[in-house]
């Protein structure tokens, strides 16, 4: 049941148009794109150190589309999970050797204390062992800074990560339509007031080159974009 559910969502919100993820590339100096079915996960890569934005779904066609980027996975240290969703965390395996972080509100997602829909269908558990974070933590990835954001709505513990000050990953926080920040099809949210909250909250940061989503690309004019969210 959890399956059809999940296969009839995706395919009407691509009918839709409210995801439309970009091909695996590499997009920046240190930045890569990973499609994976209608989600994109990243990786920042600086020098020696590797990290990864999510993790996206499927462990043979992220294997292969990380080939295709020379990327080993083996080399990636650690994966920021924006919340628990199954197309985001579904491709952990693949990195079995890196450390995993999630927001502390989140995992009352993946141990049944809340249900994803509908008060049933629940997220499932985190295999590997993982660190919680709070709103604000800082972390050290050898050379890579990374800032946690507490972003609740989408999910009770969804999180964004800034990476050295510039490069924004907002997870399923919001999406991009025509260049503007856009909530995600409410059907999808969990509390949609603190959604825009969320939102309001990012797009006050300043000098952000690049505003990073999981379903629909990104923006290099953040401030544009997220100009009616101030």
């Amino acid at each position: 049941m959890r399956k059809l559910l999940n296969e009839a969502s995706t395919w009407l919100f691509v009918r839709l148009g409210f995801v439309g993820p970009i091909d695996t590339a590499r997009i920046s100096e240190n930045l890569y794109a990973i499609k994976t079915g209608v989600v994109n996960f990243y990786i920042y890569r600086k020098g020696d150190d590797a990290i990864a934005l999510d993790s996206g779904v499927g462990d043979a066609n992220i294997r292969q589309q990380l080939d295709a980027l020379s990327i080993d996975p083996n080399n990636v240290s650690s994966v920021f999970l924006s919340h628990s969703d199954f197309d985001h965390v579904g491709g952990l395996n693949v990195f079995h050797n890196a450390a995993v972080y999630l927001s502390s509100d989140e995992e009352q997602m993946i141990t049944r204390k809340r249900a994803r829909k509908f008060g049933v269908f629940h997220n499932k558990r985190i295999q590997q062992p993982y660190t919680l974070l709070n709103d604000g933590d800082e972390i050290s990835i050898g050379s890579i800074k990374v800032k946690a954001i507490a972003t609740p709505g989408h999910t009770p513990g969804s999180m964004s990560y800034l990476i050295d000050d510039s490069n924004l990953f907002v997870g399923d926080t919001f999406t991009l339509r025509n260049g503007k920040i856009r909530p995600v099809a409410r059907i999808l949210n969990m509390d949609r007031k603190s959604l825009d909250n969320s939102i309001r909250k990012l797009a006050n940061f300043e000098n952000v080159q690049l505003a990073i989503t999981a379903h629909r690309g990104y923006t290099d004019d953040f401030y544009e974009a997220s100009a009616s969210w101030r």
